[in-house]
């Protein structure tokens, strides 16, 4: 079997502004974000109905008015929960907050959280004013970078803003410790990134059971109760989702035939293939690629 290389996802933004931001509104209850992970922190502000955020070891359950901090490297997905959601999404590197001049700031609040000695907390137990507070300070953000007038300052003011929320953040005494380093490696041990990094990569092509089992080294029927168990799909529908998600990234940047972006995306049948992106989407290929602003951006 050849060695998969495990990928992380391309560095959001750019080298001078390494920040990108996202409103992702869904209308039928199939949000699919793939997992990925990246060097880069996470913001999440969910506004309006729920969605599930999976990582490699939890489950949450975020409703509107919650808010959610990814630390760097940490693998994870984001599934529909409700019929409507909407959230906002917050992508940067940390080297963003980072000062030229080496001050106190820097010494004792930024370095902490660069070498990886302090983490972002879950955000599952603030008081709701405080939420409140975060996620009014995430959708100005994400207003900001979307900003077209070029009087208005955004990188300046959204480099405020992160910091105010780490001023919260830093105020209420949320950051956590990130404690021993062998349980992080003890939960590497039963990662389930091999697969993601197999999907990734052969999606396009006919992917069987065996081969998804035996990227972990399983047998077919331990392996299926384990990422169910993790991901709370079974392995093809997850497969699936991906799939229809890749589809849908095609079909709003390129012009290429609806048959052969089926083809190019692992499905050998077209009526197969409509009925899971109507299920997955909430309306038919050709719908959705005229679509001017469709309110889920696929994350590939």
């Amino acid at each position: 079997m050849n060695k998969i290389h495990l990928q992380k996802e391309a560095k959001h933004g750019t080298p001078q502004f390494p920040f990108q931001a996202f409103s992702q509104h869904d209308t039928c209850g199939q949000y699919f974000a793939p997992y990925h992970w990246h060097d880069e922190a996470e913001f999440l502000y969910v506004t309006k109905g729920s969605i599930t955020l999976r990582t490699e070891t939890d489950t949450k359950l975020l409703s509107a008015g919650q808010i959610c901090f990814i630390n760097p490297g940490t693998a994870h997905a984001l599934f529909g929960n409700s019929d409507v959601s909407h959230h906002y999404a917050l992508v940067f590197g940390l080297e963003l907050l980072s000062f030229a001049q080496y001050d106190v700031c820097q010494n004792r609040y930024l370095e902490p959280l660069f070498s990886g000695k302090l983490l972002f907390p879950s955000g599952d137990s603030f008081a709701p004013e405080i939420s409140a507070r975060i996620g009014e300070l995430i959708a100005r953000a994400e207003q900001l970078y979307h900003s077209t007038d070029p009087a208005v300052p955004a990188p300046l003011s959204i480099k405020i803003i992160l910091l105010q929320i780490l001023e919260i953040l830093f105020s209420e005494q949320s950051f956590v410790p990130s404690g021993d380093a062998a349980r992080w490696k003890s939960s590497e041990e039963y990662s389930l990134r091999p697969v993601f990094a197999y999907i990734k990569t052969h999606y396009q092509e006919r992917i069987t059971l065996e081969q998804l089992s035996s990227s972990l080294h399983m047998n077919k029927n331990y392996f299926c109760r384990f990422f169910k168990q993790k991901v709370g799909k079974t392995p093809f529908s997850y497969l699936n989702e991906y799939r229809i998600n890749q589809a849908a990234a095609l079909l709003l940047t390129t012009d290429a035939p609806i048959t052969e972006i089926a083809m190019d995306t692992g499905f050998d049948n077209m009526s197969y293939f409509i009925r899971q992106f109507k299920h997955c989407k909430g309306c038919t290929p050709s719908i959705y690629r005229k679509m001017e602003h469709p309110g889920a951006v696929p994350i590939v």
